[in-house]
């Protein structure tokens, strides 16, 4: 029988830890959504039920997450990724279009920088088109925002989670590469950087480790990475912004990326805001009213991002 306390937690996509023999921590990970569950101890008894619920802990986490963003305004109206797009790249390895919203300034370019923006798990949205928007504007910059799930976009919820949970890295990482071969063959970028929400941003930190480690790194939260040799790999710096509410990312999984970030010797900037949780900045109308703490954030990744690109190679 599975105690009230591990009930609520899998119900409630919070993380939990159990008592053992003193044989270290084992984490496992319900999903890319989703939170690592802390496990004290030998693999039997609790430890091996726990095991066997990561996929439903998984479902009932991301149910929470997609909620979040529900409540926060994305994905209440319907829309198409074709539509949002503006751009087609050619896959030079799959043969397929990658669609894509690519956003520029008014006027001439100044600033020699290209920054890749990765959608939430509703798929290439008005929403993510209006921040590249903004983005391009205020940097001085291009910013290109792919479509990683090649066509599909929904806000039906189960399909919402589906397609989170189903798309693979490698399959992001082999469109992120046409992506970034697209921008240096148009923009000649002197530098890159990869941003993203939510899925996005846990998209993004796997890409730029094992593809693009001298790409910044911007993550809005998204599924930390928390190993120190995978983050060794970077040479750009990482930005990671989320909510001190978030169920998803709680503030120790958040420890452990900070700790991982510096154990791996990265320069990097982790900020946690008060009294928010997940998905807390859903358009840039909050930004124009100056709302808190999104117009915050918005200053921080702004700031980032221009030094990183202002910065000489």
């Amino acid at each position: 029988m599975l105690s009230f306390h591990v009930a609520v937690c899998l119900l409630l996509g919070a993380p939990l830890g159990t008592e053992g023999v003193p044989r270290g921590i084992r984490r496992f990970k319900s999903a890319d959504m989703g939170v690592p569950i802390r496990i004290r101890g030998s693999e039997g008894g609790l430890a091996k039920s726990i095991r066997g619920l990561n996929k439903v802990k998984g479902l009932f986490a991301s149910l929470v997450h997609v909620g979040d963003h529900v409540v926060k305004g994305i994905g209440k109206t319907g829309f198409s990724a074709k539509l949002v797009s503006n751009h087609k790249i050619k896959s030079a390895k799959g043969g397929h279009d990658i669609l894509a919203y690519v956003a520029t300034p008014n006027g001439n370019i100044s600033n020699p920088g290209v920054l890749i923006l990765i959608h939430e798990a509703f798929g290439l949205n008005p929403s993510i088109a209006e921040k590249a928007d903004a983005l391009a504007e205020k940097l001085n910059c291009v910013v290109i925002a792919p479509d990683t799930f090649r066509g599909a976009a929904t806000t039906f919820i189960p399909y919402v989670i589906w397609l989170a949970l189903t798309t693979p890295q490698q399959r992001v990482n082999d469109d992120l590469d046409d992506v970034m071969t697209w921008a240096k063959s148009r923009y000649s970028p002197d530098k890159l950087a990869v941003m993203g929400f939510c899925y996005g941003g846990g998209k993004a930190i796997r890409y730029t480790t094992s593809r693009s480690p001298d790409s910044a790194t911007v993550i809005f939260y998204g599924s930390p990475l928390i190993d120190p040799t995978a983050l060794s790999q970077l040479k750009g710096p990482v930005l990671g912004i989320y909510g001190e509410k978030d169920l998803q990312f709680p503030t120790w999984l958040l420890d452990d990326f900070r700790r991982a970030l510096r154990e791996a010797g990265i320069e990097f900037q982790l900020e946690i805001y008060e009294g928010v949780g997940h998905a807390f900045w859903s358009d840039m109308h909050q930004v124009e009213k100056g709302v808190e703490p999104v117009t915050a954030a918005w200053k921080k990744c702004t700031g980032f991002l221009s030094q990183f690109f202002s910065n000489s190679s």
